[in-house]
């Protein structure tokens, strides 16, 4: 099995390269992210339950890093067994980036643990394309997305996997590069 990460910052084209992933390798197992999952969840509980707010990045960074870590385990053991390539929108190395940058060290040991059970082949890591553009979940500042992206970047070259940049170039050039690595 090769389990092969796709990560970047904020508008690195990480969602539209996993999208057209999807279409050239129809056999592959997609991993979804665990962040958008977890916000996602938290949003769905807050609509069903009134009174209640939900834990997000921006409200609660704490408590949402443990459920983001959470449901990246749960999501890992989704993994088929004989699945022979997967990638994963993000992966557990992106959480050792974000907890450092939200100052939630308290998680960091276990998930370096998690990260070396997880056996993860490769990674790809976006550079980001275009100009950055603030969403209702994309909540941060241009500063503040260079910032994550720098963080990331961080956390996969301190990984020990081989860690392929893919150039903000277009989207059909980057699966060439994914290819011909792969």
């Amino acid at each position: 099995m090769r389990k092969i990460p796709i990560s970047g910052g904020p508008h690195s084209g990480k969602t539209t390269l996993l999208n057209a992933l999807r279409e050239e390798y129809p056999d592959a197992h997609f991993v979804e992210e665990p962040a958008e999952k977890v916000i996602a969840e938290q949003l769905a509980l807050e609509e069903s339950r009134q009174g209640y707010t939900g834990i997000f990045p921006w409200n609660n960074y704490k408590q949402f890093a443990h459920l983001v870590l959470d449901a990246g385990v749960e999501l890992e053991a989704t993994i088929p067994k004989d699945a022979d390539v997967v990638f994963q929108d993000r992966s557990l190395i992106d959480n050792i980036a974000y907890n450092r940058l939200n100052d939630v060290d308290s998680l960091i040991d276990r998930t370096q643990g998690l990260i070396a059970a997880a056996n993860y082949a490769l990674a790809f890591f976006c550079e980001p394309v275009g100009s950055y553009a603030a969403t209702v979940i994309r909540r941060e500042t241009p500063e503040e997305a260079t910032r994550t992206h720098e963080y990331i970047s961080t956390a996969y070259s301190e990984s020990g996997l081989q860690v392929v940049h893919l150039p903000a170039v277009s989207v059909p050039d980057r699966i060439q590069l994914i290819r011909e690595v792969i």
